[in-house]
């Protein structure tokens, strides 16, 4: 039970903070080398294999659950400090492949 609520709370942190990043693109105005940049590529990368994980690997109200509390961590955290929140949503996805390999 304690390895079902650590790796939902490792995906909802890697989903949820790497969002806003993966979003940006999608939204009109903004400066065009902050969307090209390097960061939003790496946070693009970790928030789809988040989003993949979550479908494929968990059951329904996980899921539910992963989801709420990614956008809820979206919503929280702003993107004053892009590459330490990033830096966070790689870390937490790599944990959760640890978690994921070891059972």
């Amino acid at each position: 039970m304690l390895q079902l609520v650590l790796t939902c709370l490792l995906l909802s942190v890697a989903s949820g903070l790497s969002m806003r990043r993966f979003l940006l693109p999608y939204f009109p105005g903004g400066d065009l080398a902050e969307k090209s940049a390097p960061v939003t590529i790496v946070a693009s990368a970790v928030f789809l294999a988040a989003i993949a994980f979550t479908v494929s690997d968990q059951e329904l109200w996980a899921k539910s659950v992963i989801l709420m509390l990614g956008l809820s961590l979206a919503a929280m955290f702003d993107d004053a400090r892009p590459r330490l929140t990033i830096a966070l949503s790689a870390v937490s996805l790599a944990a959760y492949l640890g978690l994921r390999s070891i059972s």
